[in-house]
């Protein structure tokens, strides 16, 4: 079994979700909601990013084989997707921003509960095209169905992980703040980028074995 590739796993999908960055957002989607009723909403939205995964985890593979795209090109591609994740993270511009703004400019008011779980907190803000890049790069790198049952066990403690700050969303922003949120988006960022890093070089290792010497 290939515990680097689980741990990878987690920690990539942990990060790409971003729960400390969209705690504000979150908060202001569930703003005129009780704490029973936010838990409500942030379960079912964590419940539905983990289907959307598994079955991205599931059909990837087909689809990859049925457009004739390679693992190396997938996580050449995923890489830098996850890249261009972590360096907006870091510079806290461009798409983070973007989808920041479109969506507290949303109110509860305008969409019923179930609606506000599915689109836009459980999809895109959980589940991005990042986090289904690298699920799919993930599961092709898993040797067997021992590996694979540990890339999705590692899916269900990311989004465990995820749930948990998200439920308790209102007491760490204000134990944290707006500063605080930032930081920790910025440092997983950094984690991020060394793993989209790590990712590119193994594409482009596998695609290109003179580039090893």
């Amino acid at each position: 079994m290939n515990f680097e590739l689980f741990v990878s796993a987690a920690i990539s999908i942990f990060v790409m979700s971003d729960p400390f960055g969209n705690i504000p957002i979150f908060l202001s989607l569930t703003g005129g909601m009780n704490r029973p009723q936010r838990r409500r909403v942030i379960t079912k939205a964590s419940i539905a990013a983990t289907v959307i995964i598994f079955i991205f985890a599931v059909v990837g593979q087909p689809a990859m084989n049925l457009l004739g795209i390679s693992l190396n090109a997938l996580s050449i591609a995923g890489g830098m997707l996850l890249l261009l994740i972590a360096l907006d993270m870091l510079m806290s511009t461009g798409l983070h921003a973007k989808r920041t703004e479109s969506t507290e400019n949303t109110t509860h008011e305008d969409e019923e509960a179930d609606s506000i779980a599915i689109t836009p907190m459980a999809t895109p803000l959980i589940v991005g095209p990042g986090v289904m890049a690298a699920t799919v790069v993930f599961m092709n790198r898993a040797a067997g169905l021992m590996d694979q049952a540990l890339v999705l066990s590692a899916v269900l403690i990311a989004m465990l992980g995820s749930w948990i700050v998200m439920v308790n969303s209102d007491l760490l922003y204000a134990i944290l703040h707006r500063d605080g949120t930032r930081v920790l988006t910025k440092v997983m960022g950094i984690i991020l980028a060394a793993i989209a890093t790590e990712m590119m070089i193994s594409g482009l290792l596998n695609a290109f074995p003179a580039l090893a010497g």
